[in-house]
Order: C-alpha cells, then structure tokens, then sequence
C-alpha cells in the first residue's frame, strides 16, 4: 500500500512530499470532485460523501442528524428490516456523521459489490420516506437519552459547556436537538431536508484498488445528485471578556466536572492550526502533559485532564476538561489560571518542551496507519480550505517551533479573561467558587 510507506517515511525522506501528494488523486467527474486514494491491500473500498451542509440549515435543532440516522428507516419499497438484511447480506457497513458545517455519508464494503451497495444507497438517498412508527421510536429513543444526561455529568457538562461558550453564535444549537425541538421533527421535514441535501455541494472521498472508480457509473446513473447549492461562510465575532463562572446544579453529586475554554473566529486560528494543535497537546495530551502532572501527578486533585483546539472552517473551539472533588474543585480551577499564566509567560522547562515535540513528532504518521483515518484527515483540510502540504509538513513546522511561539500561542488561545468556564456538580460548591469569579446558577432541565 504505497501511500501507507510514504506516510510512515515523510519524516526525515527529502522526496516524501511529493510522493505522498502524488498518491492523493483529485478527479472531476461531471459536476463532482473526487478524491481517490489507491489502497489494493484489501479488495474493500471506504465511499465518503461529503456535503457541503450541516446543523447550521435545520429548521429545527436535530433535523439533518435525524434526517441521516433515519435514512434507512424505509422507502416505498422496503422496510427498516428489509433494507437493513440487505447491507447485512452484503458485509456493508454505514456510517454517518453531522457537525454545524457539513456532514458525511460513509458507505464500505468489498470492491465486487459496488453496484449492488451503492446502488441501494443511491436509491434511499431518492426514496427515503422516514415512516412515522420508525420516527416515532427514534425520537423517543432519543429524547430518553436526553433525559438520561443528568446521570452522566460529563456527557451534561459537555453540552452545557457548548451552548454557554457559543451563546450568541449559530453554533450554540447542538447538532442532536433539543427535547423541544425533537418534538418538531415529522416526516415531510425530514423529506424536505434530505431534498436540500441532495442539492447541496458535495465531494466523494474513495479509497481501495483502482476499481473503485466503477462506482461513478452507479452514481451517475442512480444518485440524482446536484451541486446546484454553496454555503455562505458565517462571520463571527471575537469572543468578549468573561466575568462570571457557571454552576450546573445536579443533585448528590459527589465531584464536579470542569469545562474551561471559548470559541474563537477563523482568523484567529488562520495559519496557526499545527501551532495550536502543538499548544493543546503540550497542556493537556496524555500523563506527561502540562495540566496532568500539575493537577494529578503533583497534587492528586484529578485522575485525568485534557485540552483541545478544534477547528472547522467557519470557527473554532478550545477547552480544558477534568474533574475533581467538591472540596477540591476551585484549587483545580485555580491551578488551571496558574498554568496557563506560566504557560504564556514561557516559565516551563525546556525538558518538557522537548519531550513533546517529540512525543508529536514520533507519533505522528502512525495516526493515518488506517486508510479512513487519512481519507478523514484529506477532507478536514479540504473543508477547512488547507493546503495539504501542511499535513506532510507537520513534523518540520513542530520541530522548528520555539517555546516564544508556544508561550505566543497558548496566550493567544487561552486568556484568562475570555475563558468561559462552566462546573457541574453540588450547590454546596457556590461558596468556594464565588472566590474566583461570581456564580451564576444554571439548570440542567434548561439544557436538555
């Protein structure tokens, strides 16, 4: 698998570049893009239908995620149970996924089954009827796990966390819906949304043996899909001052999740992702991370900590999440404040500086070992308007990166002042968190 060799080689090989670009072939097939990677260990292939379409258009909160997750609900032919013996019959595995901004359709199964599979896929995408007994089970399904989030804090904090940072922002909507809003989701909205999507811009990302490429002539005789839509880029503000702390109240809880962080705008992150992606890891990126050995290792306030800056195309996200004890959670939070002052001050030890560059760098090709992990990581960059060279030239942009620029960086992502931060956990804690920044009381129910 040539593309497997040149990833694990691009490090220290001077003609990896060019190599693993040749492997990324970009092909026009009427008014599609196409990206093919040619992958002959297997006789299977990994179909990814990219479109150019998210959460952003639902017309209620959940509508493209239910309108995905119901697909092979039923069309006029088939039922739930028919469609689904059919994949089974096959070996086909589907999966989807939904963000604000777009939204894939993946299909695999073996290369000598394309016209049968993705003929059946092309015929839900026309046909798909979303009967109202199926819907009606998956939207109870749905809200019950809804329900169920206050006996998982972490999954909760997660979602109050998004939706106070992005309050303001089309985002803030979480892409699953709300038991509000699962209530509007009918058939004939779900029809109609699928009709939207058809029409909407999308990108094929391949991968398998050069037969792969039979699956143009099913989709083109079959799928009935137009690139006819484009989606306007949303401009967002800069995050304002934050001066005010969260606290979600759950009953008995015997410690408190913490979500520190903010959303940020394209041009902040423009040109810097490697940088912060670097800036997060260094934090927050396994037991040898800035906030693990602080928290954990020197003081036992948490058994896990972690950090992120998570990027679309549109905007961006950057978070700290750990936990601690009831008595213990204002000291993490305080010591959060403190790392990330040293941090920005460049007061950290070269040791440890060195220790993650090379952390990054040795593990770095490893993570597109499988070919779908590549094939996700091509259409991210494409989404988020990349140049692919930066993918292959990652391990250079971290090894030449100074401690300045990650002082620079994590000052840039993490000011104190715009860092909004949201606890879950026992009443009882508004007393000790009050000393660092006023509380403001939320409910759970309001987040469901």
């Amino acid at each position: 698998m040539k593309y497997l060799l040149t990833a694990l080689l691009f490090v220290n090989t001077a003609i990896a570049n060019d190599s693993f670009l040749d492997s990324v072939n970009r092909m026009k097939w009427k008014d599609m893009d196409v990206v093919w990677i040619e992958d002959d260990k297997f006789p299977k292939f990994t179909a990814s239908i990219y479109f150019q379409d998210g959460a952003l258009n639902d017309a209620a909160p959940g509508v493209t995620q239910a309108t995905f997750d119901q697909l092979t609900s039923g069309t006029s032919k088939e039922n739930q149970r028919e469609l689904a013996e059919f994949f089974d019959f096959y070996g086909a595995s589907l999966r989807t996924s939904v963000t604000h901004e777009y939204s894939v359709f993946s299909v695999q199964a073996l290369t000598k089954d394309i016209g049968p599979v993705m003929g059946k896929v092309c015929e839900i995408f026309k046909d798909a009827q979303y009967p109202q007994n199926e819907l009606k089970s998956h939207i109870s399904r749905a809200k019950s796990g809804l329900k169920n989030l206050v006996t998982s804090h972490a999954a909760l904090a997660d979602r109050v966390y998004r939706s106070v940072s992005l309050e303001g922002t089309a985002y803030a909507a979480p892409v699953e819906g709300t038991l509000k809003s699962l209530d509007m989701i009918t058939p004939a909205l779900l029809k109609t949304r699928l009709e939207g999507l058809n029409k909407t811009r999308k990108v094929l990302y391949l991968a398998g043996p050069s037969d792969v490429k039979d699956i143009r002539n099913v989709i083109e005789k079959n799928c009935n899909w137009s690139n006819e839509t484009k989606m306007v880029p949303v401009e967002m503000k800069k995050p304002a001052q934050q001066s005010a702390l969260y606290l979600v109240e759950v009953p008995n809880a015997n410690q408190a999740q913490i979500r520190i962080g903010r959303y940020m705008t394209s041009r902040e992150f423009e040109g810097k992702h490697d940088q912060f992606q670097f800036m997060a890891s260094f934090l927050g990126g396994g037991f040898t991370s800035k906030l693990v050995q602080e928290l954990r290792v020197k003081r036992g306030l948490t058994y896990s900590a972690g950090a992120y800056v998570s990027m679309q195309r549109d905007y961006g996200r950057a978070g700290i999440m750990t936990f601690s004890k009831n008595e213990t959670t204002s000291e993490a939070i305080a010591i959060i404040r403190n790392v990330f002052s040293d941090v920005s001050a460049g007061r950290f030890e070269d040791k440890e500086f060195v220790h993650q560059k090379n952390h990054q760098i040795g593990g770095y090709a490893f993570s597109f070992e499988e070919t779908n992990a590549l094939l996700g990581q091509i259409m991210l960059y494409d989404h988020q308007n990349r140049d692919l060279a930066e993918l292959v030239n990652f391990p250079k942009t971290i090894e030449k990166l100074s401690k300045a620029e990650l002082a620079s960086s994590n000052l840039e992502v993490f000011p104190w002042d715009r860092q909004t931060i949201v606890v879950v956990g026992d009443k009882s804690l508004v007393k000790s968190l009050s000393r660092i920044r006023p509380v403001r009381i939320l409910k759970y129910e309001d987040y469901l």
